[in-house]
């Protein structure tokens, strides 16, 4: 009875340990946590056709762009007009020393001199031999001379007279030396052939230049300017004269504006495979900080092909790792996050009613917006909170959302 007892009282407060043990353990009753509430603009993917370019490195150049070249030799004696300066036409850029010219000048003028003295005493022995022939045809009818003697006056006579012809040929081609040498004379000052920009000069003074070398480079100013490019050969058959397409020149304006295919040069580069383009600007550049210069740096986009995709702005993608994310507005607006797949990204332009893409960065901060090229996870006309600042979490509700 005892042992019972003492077993009876060692149980008693292990019970009562269990009991509490099995009341704490119960459960409680959870609380409704509502969801947080967030404030965030709102995009649609859409899916929509766009037309996918590629883009070019240009240089402006001038449509009527002239090279000067020298016909003479000689050292460069003087130059009148720095690069960059504006020349109007028939103004002299440099002179080429003529002392060469004019050496050989004074040279045909005394053979000019010379030839002319001899040809008139050739014309006034020429004159005696006639009158003596003339004598000789009278004395022969009256049988007075001979046959003979009236040959000899005859022979003298012819030849005289082919001595003074080749004498008026020798004075005719000193003169035209003498032309000749007017004209290099000329050539000797380097003169604009229009109203233009002295773009460069090759030459400085005192170097001395042969015949052909290039002196100094004219860019005609009011003669408009193209944007040149050699394009990809894959894209020669997809471009025609007359087409418009965009181009862009970052220093001018930063927005991309339309340019008319001027030349398609059809001869393809073997060692690069690429063909020449060029491209006429506009005569007012839209939101240009100033006129075109020849040289300027630029790009054109080439159309290379149309597609459909579904395109979504990138600053609504969320990285969790390497895993692109979207925050869904779904039922009620409550934002589930999804993971997408994604392709190229773009930077669209707008132009007569259609989307361009390009992957350049060439006209970037014009207002432009970068896409993404959503493959997977997403379907057309879905919603996501894009909101790059702000830290979204799943089960958040959406309010006031913009569109």
């Amino acid at each position: 009875m005892e042992l019972h007892e003492t077993m009876q009282r060692r149980l008693v407060p292990l019970f009562a340990f269990l009991a509490l043990l099995v009341a704490c353990s119960g459960d409680k009753p959870q609380k409704t946590v509502p969801p947080r509430e967030v404030t965030a603009p709102v995009k649609a993917a859409v899916r929509r056709p766009v037309v996918e370019c590629r883009s070019f490195p240009a240089e402006v150049e001038s449509q009527n762009s002239v090279t000067l070249a020298s016909k003479v030799s000689g050292a460069v004696e003087a130059v009148t007009a720095r690069e960059g300066d504006m020349v109007r036409a028939g103004q002299v850029i440099m002179r080429i020393d003529d002392k060469d010219l004019t050496s050989q000048e004074q040279g045909l003028v005394a053979s000019k001199e010379q030839i002319s003295r001899e040809r008139q005493s050739l014309l006034a022995k020429a004159s005696l031999a006639k009158t003596t022939l003339e004598r000789m045809r009278r004395l022969l009818a009256q049988r007075v001379v001979s046959q003979e003697d009236f040959d000899k006056a005859q022979s003298e006579y012819e030849s005289l007279t082919r001595q003074v012809e080749a004498a008026a040929a020798q004075g005719d081609s000193v003169t035209a030396k003498l032309g000749e040498l007017a004209a290099l004379r000329a050539y000797t000052r380097i003169t604009a052939p229009f109203d233009g920009i002295l773009a460069k000069r090759y030459v400085d003074q005192g170097a001395f230049v042969t015949a052909g070398s290039p002196l100094a480079l004219i860019d005609q100013s009011g003669g408009g300017f193209e944007l040149a490019a050699q394009v990809d050969e894959s894209l020669l058959s997809g471009l025609r004269h007359g087409q418009t397409i965009l181009a862009v020149v970052p220093s001018l304006a930063h927005a991309p504006f339309a340019v008319t295919v001027s030349a398609i040069v059809g001869r393809v580069d073997p060692a690069s495979r690429t063909f020449k383009l060029k491209c006429a600007l506009p005569d007012a550049v839209p939101g240009a900080d100033g006129p075109p210069r020849a040289g300027m740096f630029g790009r054109v986009f080439v159309p290379a092909r149309t597609a459909e995709k579904l395109l979504l702005p990138e600053t609504c993608l969320a990285h969790r790792g390497d895993l692109p994310t979207v925050a869904v507005v779904g039922k009620d607006n409550i934002l589930h996050f999804r993971v997408v797949k994604t392709g190229a990204s773009f930077l669209a332009a707008k132009f007569d009613g259609k989307t361009y893409l390009t992957d350049s960065q060439a006209f970037e901060g014009a207002g432009g917006e970068y896409f993404v090229d959503v493959l997977s996870g997403l379907s057309d006309g879905e919603r996501v909170a894009c909101d790059p600042g702000a830290t979204l979490r799943e089960g958040d509700r959406l309010a006031g959302a913009a569109k």
